[in-house]
């Protein structure tokens, strides 16, 4: 089975190796806590290795993200000019008025995300946030079903991809509507961990189909070299 290194020092010794090729994996966490950071050196990684990456964000306008990403190393206009890099960016708030006026569906939105994939020919596909992806469907029951069909659309044309899930602070919920980490693959849970006066960082695989890996809480930091895991180091806690 082929592994996808996903670009964060130390995740791939949890993971002894890194990621199942073609599968989709829940990026889950409180606000704050590392999730776009992840998922942008694992694109960036694809780069790297001759792996197309795709970004969905439906919280920020590209402009902010570009931003945001370069405090950390990461130079997007330098990721597309090599014609292995998109970015699209926009609130969902923006989405949701597309939507409306062409009066999407599901299959609409579905074969747009297909459409931008098989152009880019893209290997790793990241969407910021799932939460707000299924924001943009009416009921539970075809939030379920769109972010099914999702996941295997992804799977057939060949993508390994990320689905950053935003939680609540303090809650022990890894998603926002309960359904999303039995439809994913895998699930990689990003923490908090208040000690003393501050909060210490901390990373966990709760699960990944089809491989052995570490099940441990371990320390993670944000650095301006970006994130970074330390899987040989608890977190400190009380």
């Amino acid at each position: 089975m082929k592994r996808l290194k996903t670009g964060t020092e130390g995740l791939d010794e949890l993971l002894t190796g890194g990621i199942p090729e073609r599968r989709n994996v829940l990026i889950s966490g409180a606000c704050g806590t590392g999730k776009t950071i992840l998922a942008a050196q694992f694109l960036h990684q694809g780069v790297e290795n001759d792996e197309p990456g795709l970004m969905i964000s439906f919280e920020q306008d590209e402009e902010k993200l570009i931003e945001d990403l370069f405090t950390i190393g990461i130079d997007v206009p330098a990721l597309q000019k090599t014609g292995k890099f998109r970015l699209i960016g926009g609130p969902i708030g923006t989405v949701r008025r597309v939507q409306r006026k062409a009066k999407a569906k599901k299959e609409d939105i579905l074969k747009e995300i297909e459409r931008v994939v098989e152009k880019l020919e893209a290997k790793r596909v990241v969407l910021d946030s799932i939460n707000l992806f299924l924001m943009l469907f009416e009921d539970e029951a075809e939030r379920r079903e769109s972010l099914a069909e999702l996941a295997s659309l992804l799977a057939k044309k060949g993508c390994t991809t990320m689905l950053a899930c935003e939680t609540e602070e303090g809650t022990k919920k890894i998603s926002s509507y309960g359904f999303e980490e039995f439809v994913a693959d895998g699930v990689i849970v990003l923490y908090r961990i208040a000690f003393e006066n501050m909060f210490e960082r901390a990373i966990s695989v709760i699960k990944m189909r089809g491989i052995k890996h570490s099940k441990a809480i371990r320390a993670m930091k944000i650095t301006k070299e970006g994130l970074k895991v330390y899987p040989e180091q608890e977190p400190y806690h009380k």
